[in-house]
């Protein structure tokens, strides 16, 4: 598959989305001819990727002919009024089941919005529909997706169906979640941004749960730019959710042009960069020396625990899932996969004492990154050490070991959910065979806006993120 570069007119499938609300709010284009572009795009390819479990069709269509009538009579409307988005299908939304990719889950539709689908709504955003998850978000392949760039290769996960969906440019921008990386992961491995918040920035409130204390809600979009439009309607304090951080939420848009002149970005050379592919090492690289020549001084790092946080997570994940799903797992252990009742049972397994003393050594992971972030801006690294693995894979290769493919997906990802603080992903080329690699960007807790300017920065030196795949048919690639 290669970048289509043959539209030339206006095309609301690769424009941004301040291009579409804007060009809406003028009337200078319907919404409805905009929802209308998104459902043919889902028609035309979707049923090669399998990326949406849900296409809201009649009520997209519904709320779009309602904003133009408003539009026409001149009244206001939300900052994202005439964009389309969709959710991981681990959202509520009123009226739709939640099934979080199980069939252990009950088909009765939820019965209020998410805080996230809420404040969507709000902001004039139009729901497409619903994005494929890894079961209950505890895996990176997401079956049954595929990756848009090739077809035999996984888009990661577990939100793996809102990375294709956006890549596919099936819709402008999607909700996922992160526990370990599940935001980031298929970002990377699809070419779009990803951005995981800091813990607390955005409600979960409405988000079915894997691990209370390493959950993220957060978007997936084609640039910085879009994620910034779509973080600023989606941070903010939630009374109802009770790991909701009340503080205050900057204009994200408004600090996206501050450069990276003046600022000083870590790279460490253990862990994040001595594992890496070839082409993943070089397009990191390349990435760095941009920076550094747009006006960064990179400064080399290091910190503590960083080797910790793969099993750190791994205790802690399981556990609380273990928690969260015991009655389900006890009373109807076929209908898992077994992936996923097997990790469960793994968490049975771990002691109190184990689950203590991962919790003991995440406060030195996160001392250790507090530390560093003392004398630098920003942390650089590649998002995953490798490109996109073989659909169906369970194994991979890591540093010239076989490993679990959760395990080497999730490498570079998982100490930003140990430590709760944010980190973004934007695509930073491809490897020799044109599939996607990324360059992550973790900044302090609360330091969103300075991971969108650096992010910002690099995309607006390299054309990465207007590659759109072309799809042919499953199991063919077009070069």
């Amino acid at each position: 598959m290669t970048a289509d570069s043959t539209r030339r007119e206006f095309d609301p499938l690769t424009a941004s989305i301040a291009d579409i609300h804007r060009r809406v709010e003028s009337g200078a284009l319907d919404p409805v001819a905009v929802v209308d572009a998104y459902l043919a795009r889902i028609d035309e390819v979707d049923d090669d990727l399998e990326s949406f479990v849900v296409v809201n069709t009649a009520q997209a269509r519904t709320v779009a002919e309602r904003q133009r009538d408003s539009i026409r009579r001149g009244e206001p409307g939300g900052p994202l009024r005439g964009v389309p988005f969709a959710v991981k299908d681990l959202y509520d939304v009123d009226g739709l089941p939640t099934r979080s990719g199980s069939l252990a889950s009950s088909d009765a539709p939820a019965q209020r919005d998410s805080e996230t689908v809420a404040r969507l709504r709000a902001a004039d955003a139009i729901l497409l529909g619903k994005t494929t998850t890894h079961e209950y978000a505890y895996g990176v392949n997401t079956p049954p997706t595929r990756n848009p760039w090739a077809l035999d290769r996984v888009p990661g996960g577990s939100s793996g169906g809102s990375g294709a969906a956006v890549a596919a440019r099936l819709v402008p921008a999607a909700m996922g979640t992160d526990t370990g990386g599940s935001i980031r992961i298929p970002a990377a491995l699809c070419g779009v941004t990803g951005m995981k918040a800091t813990y607390g920035r955005i409600s979960k409130r409405g988000v079915t749960v894997l691990s209370w204390t390493l959950d993220h809600a957060g978007p997936l979009t084609t640039t910085v730019a879009d994620c910034a439009s779509m973080l600023g309607v989606l941070a903010g304090h939630d009374p109802g959710d009770p790991y909701s951080a009340a503080v205050e939420v900057p204009d994200y848009t408004a600090l996206l042009d501050r450069g990276v002149k003046g600022l000083r970005l870590g790279v460490s050379e253990r862990y994040f960069t001595d594992r890496l592919d070839p082409d993943v090492a070089a397009a990191f690289e390349n990435a760095v020396r941009a920076l550094e020549a747009a006006g960064a001084t990179i400064v080399p790092v290091s910190f503590d625990g960083v080797e910790l946080c793969p099993d750190i997570v791994g205790v802690i994940a399981s556990v609380e899932a273990a928690s969260v799903h015991q009655a389900r797992a006890n009373e109807r252990p076929d209908l898992f996969g077994s992936d996923v009742i097997d990790a469960l049972r793994v968490g049975h397994l771990h002691s109190g004492v184990a689950y203590v003393d991962a919790q003991r050594a995440r406060s030195v992971v996160l001392g250790g990154m507090h530390r560093m972030f003392g004398s630098v801006d920003a942390l650089l690294s590649p998002t995953i050490a490798t490109t996109a693995p073989s659909f169906g894979a369970s194994r991979m290769a890591l540093a010239e070991r076989e490993i679990d493919i959760l395990n080497g997906l999730n490498a570079l990802t998982v100490p930003a959910n140990v430590t709760g603080m944010p980190a973004l992903t934007v695509p930073a080329g491809f490897d020799s065979t044109g599939l996607p690699i990324g360059l992550q960007i973790m900044t302090p807790p609360f330091q969103e806006a300075l991971a969108l300017a650096v992010g910002n920065a690099y995309q607006s030196l390299t054309d990465s993120a207007a590659a759109v795949p072309v799809i042919t048919s499953r199991g063919r690639t077009e070069q």
